[in-house]
């Protein structure tokens, strides 16, 4: 077994009856510590613990490449497959003297909630769930309502998740730096699928029985957490470390988003349905998406502070919805059109912005005093706004299925817009950005 995991079996939090906000485990935590040593030392010897293992041969780089065929051929037996929307909201992580603490909020309207506990890598929100890593515990929480939904032992640092409401696959990296751990766990906690090799896989997706998982930087295997094995695999020939669900659609992410639709069988010649954002020069160099091989730090960095958000369409030519795009420079966000890069629009916020979402008419950004930014897409106008209740260090943010209909604008709100001279808006931005 790899260093990463000493057991098969998560801990449900209904199996502890741990609510929300941890407390001290006790007697309950030594018999669990107690299980779980007993178990790991089972596993040692076999499987019998749980769930599957796999190691290497599905991520060999000396595969044949088969001009699209397999990858193809899959995708038109997917095609159909029922993806749900994951929660829309924004989860922020707050410093304490013990613990960090999560911070969340529903975008689409819903009480806040909070969830105490280490974190040596930031969260990631994926589907319907929220999950960290700390002090040796991996966690999964409800990502409307901040409810515990199991935890278990780990090792390593966490690089990301994918969820489909019923599975979450989890993307983990040794503290050596020299192996990839993925874990497909059920709702109940049980880890259905162990997954071990040398490649580094990035931030992986998942729907059903199958696992997206990108690797190599160009390739993404399709796997089957049932039986073990590859199914597919596609051969891109644009930078791809991320796999997410939006919109209902599998997409491949890295420097552009490629959907997983009947053109991904001619993703080797350069074909397949990618959505690309206009290179030109922006302040602090921003980034659509960051490598999904990374572990980010708890506390958000400069290059958090200069982002790009655009969504790519679900449907359709591939390209991004509703033609505009966003960039973030400390306090600054510009909107840009998604064909020429040209600046649409200016929008000087209250604090730095440290992360955003893009959604279907607008964008939703989240800033270091924990307030979130509904803006228009077209005009840039305040449609709304909602708040995480206390300054934060680090926004993650979540829009799936959010629409601008479901903000509900009003005419008062976008009025309240502070937009400022592109040029006067930027350059204030990094200035009061540098003295917090």
């Amino acid at each position: 077994m790899s260093e990463i995991i000493d057991s098969t079996w998560a801990v449900p939090a209904t199996a502890r009856g741990r609510a929300p906000r941890p407390r001290p485990r006790c007697a309950a935590a030594r018999a669990r510590a107690l299980l779980v040593a007993v178990c790991a030392a089972l596993a040692a010897l076999s499987v019998a613990c749980g769930g599957g293992q796999t190691q290497g041969e599905a991520f060999d780089p000396r595969w044949k490449d088969d001009g699209g065929a397999g990858i193809a051929a899959f995708q038109q037996r997917f095609a159909g497959k029922r993806i749900p929307l994951g929660a829309d909201v924004a989860v922020g992580v707050v410093a304490g003297a013990g613990a960090s603490e999560l911070v969340g909020v529903p975008l689409d309207g819903g009480p806040a909630w909070t969830f105490a506990h280490p974190l040596d890598a930031r969260p990631a929100v994926a589907g319907s769930v929220v999950v960290g890593l700390g002090r040796g515990e991996l966690f999964a929480l409800d990502a409307r309502t901040g409810e515990l939904l199991w935890t278990r032992r780990a090792g390593g640092r966490l690089r990301g998740a994918g969820d489909d409401g019923e599975t979450t696959v989890v993307s983990l990296v040794s503290t050596t730096g020299t192996t990839s751990v993925v874990l497909a766990v059920s709702r109940e906690g049980l880890v259905l699928r162990q997954i071990e090799d040398s490649a580094a896989i990035g931030v992986p997706a998942v729907v059903g029985r199958y696992a997206f998982l990108p690797w190599q930087g160009r390739y993404v295997t399709v796997f089957d957490l049932q039986t073990g094995g590859e199914v597919a695999r596609a051969l891109l020939r644009t930078e791809v470390s991320r796999a997410f669900l939006l919109g209902g659609v599998v997409f491949f992410g890295g420097d552009a988003a490629t959907r997983f639709d009947a053109s991904i069988g001619l993703g080797a010649a350069g074909r397949a349905s990618t959505a690309r954002l206009p290179a030109r020069e922006l302040p602090g160099a921003p980034v659509w998406m960051t490598a999904g091989t990374e572990v980010l730090a708890p506390a958000a960095s400069a290059e958090d502070r200069a982002r790009l958000y655009a969504r790519p369409r679900p449907a359709g030519p591939p390209g991004i919805e509703g033609e505009r795009y966003v960039a973030t420079y400390y306090r600054a966000a510009v909107g840009l059109d998604a064909r020429s890069g040209a600046i649409a629009w200016a929008h000087a916020g209250e604090a730095d912005f440290l992360g955003g979402a893009a959604y279907a008419g607008g964008f939703a950004l989240c800033d270091a005093r924990g307030g979130i930014a509904f803006l228009d897409a077209q005009r840039g106008a305040v449609a709304g706004r909602a708040s995480l209740g206390r300054p934060i260090q680090a926004c993650v943010v979540q829009a799936d299925g959010l629409t601008a209909a479901a903000i509900g604008a009003k005419p008062a709100e976008a009025a309240a817009a502070g937009t400022r001279p592109v040029d006067a808006a930027m350059t204030g931005a990094r200035r009061s950005g540098a003295g917090e």
